[in-house]
């Protein structure tokens, strides 16, 4: 199956029997599983998904056990062994359109080809129809049938779909299903908001310091990170991405990518430049950085200093018993006080 970027959805799909049995068993919700995993198979090159993909397709409102429900109750997807694909084809090359109008004469059809002359040509045309095209029957409600055109596959495999349409079918309504629902609802991740995911980056050490080596100014990235993780928020914000961070991997992938894409990359790097730039000098250094204190007491190279004596200017600096002061390479040293 060739991997689609889209694929088409007709304007009467929740008319289908299946997908009208789904809706009126499990709701809006049930319906929008059901097209959450229709899109992930057309992502896929063959058109197929394993169940234990279910684990990487897990998140906030399509649990594991809801989503492996709709796939095995409902008459939707063809499941051989541990992999299933669907039984409605979306992208067929040929007809797209949904059959709109149950009741027409038998001599006529909606279609812009030229009509039949009889019934009997339209029979004709019908069954050579057949050996291309699949098709829903209408309801017994009279509700207009889902078509389906047939791609590739063998005419036995057609036929033999088109027979599991066409069949009336009962889904089994389980007792425990609130149970099976209140457990895939207990067994998915708690909601983080994603403000709070990003936040979370600054925590994971050994991620942020590989972060910091590929972007290019590891040095003021790594001393700016959580200020770069607010510029970040303001950049999600800007691009409406919240909804696309519901998970730590996410904002990972999501700030990595952040931090390496040209555009972006730079951008960032300017702002914690600007902020370099604006933010006052540092705190001053220790005054007596330049000594040891050993048992309470000052001292410089194992010297004493005296308990009145100002700090050590420098690592050069010697304590001058005869001016009172430190003298060293680095400054003059001071006149010895007079005493009068």
């Amino acid at each position: 199956m060739k991997k689609f970027a889209w694929f088409k959805h007709p304007n009467d799909l929740s008319n289908d029997k299946r997908l009208s049995a789904l809706i009126d068993h499990e709701g809006g919700r049930g319906y929008g599983t059901y097209l959450y995993i229709i899109e992930t198979l057309h992502i896929q090159p063959d058109g197929k998904l394993s169940f234990q993909q279910l684990n990487t397709m897990n998140r906030k409102g399509f649990g594991k056990a809801y989503m492996r429900k709709i796939i095995q109750n409902y008459k939707l997807f063809i499941i051989k062994g541990e992999e299933f694909e669907s039984t409605i084809s979306y992208n067929s090359p040929a007809k797209d359109s949904m059959e709109t109008a149950p009741n027409l004469p038998d001599n006529s059809q909606e279609t812009d080809e030229e009509l039949p002359e009889n019934k009997e040509t339209l029979d004709k045309n019908k069954e050579m129809e057949n050996d291309d095209n699949s098709q829903i029957s209408n309801n017994k409600e009279g509700k207009p049938g889902f078509t389906r055109v047939r791609g590739d596959k063998s005419r036995e495999e057609q036929r033999r779909e088109d027979e599991n349409r066409n069949n009336d079918f009962v889904v089994e309504k389980n007792g425990d299903d609130d149970g099976e629902l209140q457990a895939a609802q207990n067994a998915m991740p708690p909601f983080r908001p994603w403000r709070e995911l990003i936040d979370s980056l600054a925590q994971d050490s050994e991620w942020k310091d590989r972060v910091c080596m590929t972007s290019g100014f590891s040095s003021l990235l790594s001393r700016r990170f959580k200020e770069a993780l607010e510029i970040f928020k303001d950049h999600v914000l800007l691009h409406g991405k919240e909804k696309s961070i519901d998970s730590p991997e996410e904002a990972r992938n999501y700030f990595n990518n952040y931090t390496k894409e040209q555009r972006t990359s730079q951008a960032l790097h300017a702002a914690l430049l600007a902020l370099d730039a604006n933010q006052p000098s540092a705190t001053p250094p220790a005054p007596h950085r330049y000594e040891q204190l050993v048992n309470g007491r000052r001292t410089y190279l194992g010297c004493p200093i005296p308990d009145d004596a100002p700090p050590r200017p420098d690592a050069t600096a010697f304590w001058n018993e005869a001016t009172h002061s430190w003298s060293s390479q680095n400054t003059a040293p001071k006149p010895p006080k007079r005493h009068t």
